[in-house]
């Protein structure tokens, strides 16, 4: 056999071996993402289970506050709880492979939203504006859009930073075409990287881990949640310390 041909039978094994290993590496990967989503359901089913008890008592007591004294604020908190309970309840029925979906006012939504994150905004000195349109409906599960859009107008709040003075708003618009429905949440904050975008949506991929919160999982679900449950899709812009936009795009359509 010439040189050339070994030369050649060697640069083959090498190859070979290089992708065996390459293709071992996935594996390990995909099989350690799949422990920790493994892991993570347990511990979320666990957690949907202890936080019901507390939940109810303290539902029932607002319940009990509320008629002995019609406060403004006890009332405010009475809903966010009852909202709270709706999410326990929609987490229950995805473990059973339950759905919910109906038809709903996505204004409503919207300012359901906005109501119980402007609290938060006014603790950091951030203003909601919102600007919708009051005839639209659309067929879904109703609380996965309201969780999808608590996080990302929540994500928006985060992106504030105190050396951030002027311009603290997040904006939420809506606008129609003749077959689809666009939600935009807009901020003027600190922005995405440029490397961080093509992984945001990524399970377990946080750009929060380096000051100790979040976990990877909001933007994922938010995700899965607009693509599984009204065939959407979820695209966002952003500019590092300019800010972002996500856009949710959902088709208009009614039950069949």
């Amino acid at each position: 056999m010439s040189q050339r041909m070994v030369s050649i039978n060697d640069w083959l094994i090498r190859q070979k071996r290089r992708f065996v290993l390459q293709l071992y590496d996935e594996e390990i990967q995909q099989v350690n993402e799949f422990q920790r989503f493994a892991e993570f359901g347990r511990l979320s089913a666990g957690l949907i289970h202890d936080i019901s008890t507390p939940l109810c008592a303290a539902v029932l007591t607002l319940d009990e506050l509320r008629t002995e004294s019609p406060n403004v604020k006890i009332r405010r908190a009475r809903q966010d709880l009852h909202q709270l309970e709706r999410y326990i309840v929609a987490a229950r029925k995805q473990l059973k492979n339950e759905s919910s979906k109906t038809t709903f006012s996505l204004t409503i939504v919207i300012h359901q939203v906005a109501m119980l994150l402007t609290p938060r905004a006014k603790v950091h000195n951030i203003k909601l504006i919102v600007n919708t349109i009051a005839s639209i409906r659309l067929y879904g599960d109703q609380v996965k859009l309201h969780q999808a859009l608590s996080n990302l107008i929540n994500n928006a709040i985060e992106s504030y930073d105190d050396s951030s003075e002027y311009n603290r708003v997040v904006k939420i618009s809506v606008s129609k075409t003749s077959s689809r429905v666009i939600i935009k949440v807009t901020d003027y904050g600190k922005g995405i990287k440029q490397k961080d975008l093509q992984k945001i949506f990524e399970p377990f991929y946080s750009t929060k881990q380096e000051i100790g919160r979040g976990i990877g999982i909001g933007l994922a679900t938010v995700k899965q949640n607009i693509e599984q449950e009204f065939d959407g899709k979820i695209t966002v812009n952003s500019k590092y310390q300019k800010g972002t936009c996500f856009s949710i795009s959902i088709p208009v359509k009614t039950k069949s």
